[in-house]
């Protein structure tokens, strides 16, 4: 009698088990109904015209045509929100060489926000009867026909492979500019009307009034810069014959003014 009772119990316990496993089994069903009914609602809810890209806002362009922007991006009207990839379009715009940053924002359900910053051109190079803009970080970013005498010229570099979006690369000429330009950037103010860097051991700038200023090799040249800024102006007044002669400074510490 023992050995029945034992038998009868396993037997109950055994269909417990076995209910017990088709609930869960039933259950892990139910939830993966549920997981891609939900699934595929959220999908077609994202793909629906409710998060159609209906308005694009573009701001700080200037330079850089509205059309030729969206191209290089890849915007387009009828654009599905969740397909633009934010960061993407940032770094499709970046490839432009006139723009120095971008930021880009969707503002839901259906408009997208882009805040552009363009690169200002801080000197000249003289191409063929042609101006090239230069930003600070080189990059050749526009074409003038006329000169405006609102920018230092840069003279006496190689005029080969230069065009919109080359960098200004000359060997130790393409150096020295560089150098030039980082200043420009921190202070635009500088009465500098050209540079020329043909000889890159005999750096000459002409002031704005015509005033030849020698600068030797570009060792220290940010310096020597901020010393010709504070003295030149000095001498404006102080010297009416700056025009017959040069201010020398080769050697920054001993700054002098030379007849020639």
């Amino acid at each position: 009698m023992v050995k029945r009772y034992f038998t009868v119990h396993g037997e109950k316990k055994e269909g417990v088990e076995k209910r017990k496993e088709k609930r869960k089994v039933k259950n892990r069903i139910v939830f993966v109904i549920i997981f891609v009914i939900s699934s595929l609602s959220l999908f077609l809810f994202l793909r629906s015209p409710l998060f159609t890209v209906t308005e694009i806002t573009v701001t700080g362009l200037e330079m850089v045509p509205r059309e030729e922007l969206f191209l290089v991006m890849g915007l387009r009207d009828g654009m599905n929100m969740w397909k633009l990839s934010p960061p993407e379009i940032r770094n499709r715009a970046l490839t432009v060489p006139q723009i120095k940053e971008v930021e880009v924002e969707r503002v839901l359900p259906d408009k997208l926000f882009i805040d552009v910053q363009e690169k200002d051109p801080l000197a000249l190079v003289p191409y063929h009867g042609y101006y090239l803009e230069v930003a600070s970080d080189g990059v050749i970013i526009g074409l003038r026909n006329d000169y405006e005498k609102d920018l230092p010229l840069i003279t006496g570099l190689s005029q080969a492979n230069m065009d919109v979006g080359y960098s200004i690369a000359n060997g130790k000429r393409g150096d020295i500019v560089g150098e030039f330009l980082e200043v420009f950037y921190s202070k635009p103010s500088l009465p500098v009307k050209e540079i020329d860097v043909k000889d890159p051991d005999q750096i000459i700038v002409y002031s704005w009034e015509g005033v030849e200023i020698w600068l030797g090799k570009n060792e220290e040249l940010p310096r020597k810069l901020e010393v010709m800024d504070h003295l030149y102006h000095r001498l404006l007044k102080t010297e009416t014959n700056l025009l017959e002669g040069y201010l020398d400074l080769r050697a920054v510490e001993a700054p002098v003014f030379k007849p020639f």
